[in-house]
């Protein structure tokens, strides 16, 4: 489900998870002593309301295995698996415009998940105030068997 402006539905709503590579830098004083990479999620949710098209993305900052430790049947604040800076939201082809956003997680089944997010932006390029939510289930198994685990 995704609802953009006066929470209108969009219509053709398309939701893309996609297996991508994080790298993770590490530093000390000021230099860079080590990096590691790791396979997560991207969410990319796209879709129209009339003739404007609308579209969302972010990225996980964390390994695949850490949504396993997650409790069942809890909703869990999801902000700090979320790669900072990397979440746009896109309006009429215009460039990304970043979000401020509320997300959640709850783990259901075995390796089920649902993610809540809330958002809104203090700024656009058409002066536009946004707001929206999307609500994304997955199945952690269809990503983790991709991985070779």
């Amino acid at each position: 489900m995704f609802k953009i402006a006066k929470l209108d539905q969009v219509e053709q709503e398309n939701v893309n998870i996609r297996l991508i590579t994080q790298e993770q830098l590490i530093f000390e004083n000021g230099k860079k002593i080590s990096s590691e990479s790791f396979k997560t999620l991207g969410f990319d949710i796209d879709g129209k309301i009339g003739n404007d098209e609308y579209s969302f993305s972010f990225e996980l900052n964390c390994r695949l295995e850490k949504l396993l430790k997650l409790p069942y049947s809890e909703m869990v604040d999801f902000n700090e698996y979320i790669f900072g800076g990397e979440t746009w939201l896109n309006v009429k082809g215009l460039n990304g415009v970043e979000v401020q956003m509320d997300i959640k997680i709850t783990r259901y089944l075995k390796n089920k998940f649902i993610i809540f997010l809330t958002f809104y932006t203090d700024y656009s390029y058409d002066d536009n105030d946004y707001s929206g939510m999307i609500e994304i289930t997955f199945d952690l198994d269809d990503y983790l068997d991709k991985k070779g685990m």
